[in-house]
């Protein structure tokens, strides 16, 4: 995925005014009114192949995350963005809140986004829940 500046119009219509750190990478710095921080980058960068590659991170208090090889991203109003990451079978997404919040789910298989939710083992409810929104989005990837 390539980020256009329309896609970056949209982010920001979301999570506020970013900081352009060059042509290929955009800065959020996220503060809630409790104080909580997040730092959000969004990255192109080089991945070998002829189109450059997005890579998400997102540092928190508690700790770092990366999402490589994001192929699309959901703007899930009225204050969240989530960016996804196909690989074969299966999606990851990170979920970035203006509010800063941040939720990763790896690995989920696209078979759980069909799943009846009343049959799921709850343990694999919060992924099935969160592929759910971006349901339209991910049948077209």
């Amino acid at each position: 995925m390539t980020l256009t500046p329309q896609d970056i119009s949209a982010i920001e219509a979301v999570l506020g005014s970013a900081q352009a750190l060059d042509h290929n990478s955009w800065f959020w710095n996220l503060r809630d009114a409790s104080g909580r921080v997040l730092a959000l980058t969004l990255s192109m960068v080089d991945n070998g192949t002829p189109t450059p590659s997005l890579v998400v991170s997102a540092q928190t208090h508690q700790g770092y995350l990366e999402l490589h090889d994001v192929t699309a991203y959901l703007c899930i109003e009225p204050d969240e963005v989530m960016f996804i990451a196909k690989q074969a079978d299966r999606f990851s997404s990170l979920v970035v809140g203006k509010t800063s919040t941040c939720s990763q789910f790896s690995n989920i298989r696209a078979s759980l986004m069909k799943a009846d939710l009343t049959e799921l083992d709850p343990t694999l409810l919060m992924a099935a829940m969160q592929l759910s929104l971006a349901e339209s989005l991910l049948e077209t990837l």
